[in-house]
């Protein structure tokens, strides 16, 4: 084996940067260590420039890295390559994290960190030694049985792999404007949505000053601008603080910016070292301004922590990117507008609004998947841009639109004009393309927002038996109701009263006990806030079907279930076939008429006599 040819997939979609491709150093990096053992190594990044297909194809193994976003493009590149019987192995965290998924289209799996495995596995190749002891590797055998070899060792030594070469990268020369450099890998704090500890530890592991220096050097010719793509480039602040004063020592004159921790604000010393050694920017992932939220992710930082973050900051010239993730189970609509509020007040130089995504290999992953809560698997739209999981206070729709919105916002023509009349071009520019992108994504909503409809009428059709296209055709204009309220107190009771005399004028609502009647629809909200009231829910429904046993087969009886009070009403609106919107506003009404105190209610009964 000979030419091996890396490919990083393209982005399936345009983000507020992604007119400065960054790549991943893994595809680079692994092609590197295969030049210097002898191979004919070079790497094609899509988001770069479009590779030569004519030239890969005397490729004797192709190797593709994906994230889960990049995924579904890197299966097509892959099974490209198999019908021209070119092997293909695949790595990145998706394909760590879902290796059966990777084989459907892979020869094989890179799982974890690939130095050492790929290495071996090309080794076993062309020797034909059998594969079963490389670490770290998912393959299938000649039964064609998926065998997964047990997991790879994290790399002790991060100083033993070489220098990045990117020369070995088609058109780099030419397109890249941003150097990608590692002084570190892995995490100790546990963010629920993050890959990061999964994928690379939760322990730090970082190179020599030296060897970062070295690194830098190589990079300085080439006049582009630095980002230290660690997790958090100041997870040892007395180590950058050395890392900064060798900086300065070798007088080498470049741009950079770097990912780090609102905790930076706490050590001013750092911050001056930042500003004397060229700091540009910062990467800061606020994540939320509720608090509710934050302490949710496990995030370890509060408001106060990130409103000292981004003064201290500013007070050193440097500019912060501010990264925020929408649609946690505590956030809602007002949630997401206040946030574009409080980056605008504080003056935060560019924003990311990134809605919440569950990735493979994550706790929120798994915690949504076993709830029945993802929407669908279209990996394509894991980007943090589209909503692809069921909130609890909002629905996907409005978690979507509302994030596109909110971006809107901050990109508007105010900001724009202000950075012009401070003669701030970069930031005048990045505020032209996200305002660009914002306005595309927005164009694109109104498509996908009806995808994610379709997908979710459909499955509520499917547990409701299709009471909804039924209660349309037999109620025809007169909408009758039957609102039981017999196990709910005033204050549940007016709010459910309230939410259905507001959701449609033409609804006719009845409070009564514990019935139903011929052609009327009768909603049992069952609250479970206590045990007690909710046993007493369960005693009427048995009284229920004692009273109606003579006639159960012309009932129809649903239990529409859902994870909050706001997804009982959105269910209750699906079945009369209400639009979002209105449901929304009657639901706040309704929750303004009880002093704005919601409560839980996670199980709707429905009945209908046919």
């Amino acid at each position: 084996m000979k030419n091996i040819y890396f490919i990083e997939a393209k982005s399936p979609g345009s983000h507020i940067f992604s007119r400065t491709a960054l790549p991943r150093l893994g595809s680079i990096l692994l092609a590197t260590i295969l030049k210097n053992r002898g191979y004919n190594a070079k790497v094609f990044i899509e988001d770069i420039s479009p590779p030569d297909w004519k030239q890969l194809e005397d490729a004797d193994m192709i190797c593709i890295s994906s994230i889960s976003s990049t995924a579904t493009r890197a299966f097509q590149i892959a099974e490209k390559f198999r019908k021209l019987g070119i092997s293909v192995a695949i790595g990145g965290p998706h394909s760590t994290f879902l290796p059966e998924e990777s084989l459907e289209y892979a020869d094989y799996v890179i799982r974890g960190e690939g130095e050492e495995t790929l290495v071996e596995l090309l080794e076993n190749l062309e020797s034909g030694k059998p594969l079963e002891t490389i670490k770290g590797l998912s393959f299938k055998n000649s039964k064609q049985e998926i065998v997964h070899n047990p997991a790879r060792e994290l790399l002790k030594d991060l100083n033993e792999a070489p220098i990045p070469d990117f020369s070995i990268v088609h058109k780099w020369a030419e397109k890249a404007k941003v150097i990608p450099i590692a002084t570190s890998r892995g995490c100790p704090f546990a963010c629920k949505f993050c890959s990061v500890i999964p994928m690379f530890g939760r322990k730090y592991r970082f190179k020599s000053i030296d060897r970062i220096i070295e690194e830098i050097k190589a990079a300085a010719p080439q006049k582009a601008h630095v980002f230290f793509i660690d997790d958090n480039f100041a997870a040892n602040k007395k180590r950058t603080k050395a890392l900064l004063r060798a900086l300065i020592d070798t007088k080498i004159k470049f741009e950079w910016s770097a990912q780090v921790r609102t905790d930076i604000a706490k050590d001013p010393e750092l911050l001056k070292l930042m500003e004397a050694a060229g700091c540009f920017s910062v990467y800061i992932g606020f994540e939320s301004i509720n608090p509710k939220t934050l302490s949710l992710y496990n995030k370890g930082q509060g408001l106060e922590d990130i409103e000292n973050a981004i003064r201290a900051v500013k007070k050193h010239s440097i500019n912060i990117h501010g990264m925020f993730v929408l649609g946690s189970d505590t956030d809602d609509i007002k949630t997401i507008r206040n946030t574009e509020k409080f980056a605008k007040k504080l003056d935060i130089d560019s924003i990311q609004f990134m809605i919440l995504t569950p990735l493979p290999g994550t706790p929120v992953f798994e915690d949504l998947k076993s709830a029945g809560r993802l929407i669908h698997t279209d990996w394509s739209k894991y980007d943090a841009h589209h909503a692809v999981f069921e909130p609890k206070l909002m629905t996907a729709f409005e978690l979507h639109v509302e994030t596109l919105k909110a971006m809107s916002k901050f990109y508007s023509w105010p900001a724009i004009l202000r950075n012009l009349w401070q003669f701030d071009f970069f930031y005048a520019v990045v505020g032209l393309y996200g305002k660009r992108s914002v306005k595309k994504a927005l164009s694109g909503a109104r498509n996908y927002v009806d995808q994610l409809r379709d997908l979710i009428t459909a499955e509520f059709d499917g547990k409701t038996d299709k009471l909804r296209q039924f209660f349309q055709q037999k109620q025809g204009k007169s909408k009758n109701i039957i609102l039981n309220t017999t196990s709910l107190e005033k204050d549940e009771s007016r709010f459910f009263s309230t939410f259905l005399s507001k959701l449609d004028k033409k609804l006719v609502v009845n409070k009564e006990s514990f019935r139903v009647t011929k052609n009327t629809l009768a909603i049992t909200p069952l609250v479970e806030s206590l045990k007690s009231r909710h046993e007493k829910g369960r005693q009427q429904l048995s009284e229920f079907y004692e009273k109606y046993k003579d006639r159960l087969d012309s009932i129809k009886v649903i239990n529409m279930e859902s994870i909050s009070l706001y997804k009982s009403c959105v269910n209750i609106g699906l079945l009369l076939n209400v639009n979002a919107g209105k449901i929304r506003k009657a639901y706040e009404q309704a929750l303004k008429s009880i002093g704005g105190k919601g409560f839980e209610c996670n199980l709707v009964l429905v009945m209908v006599e046919q």
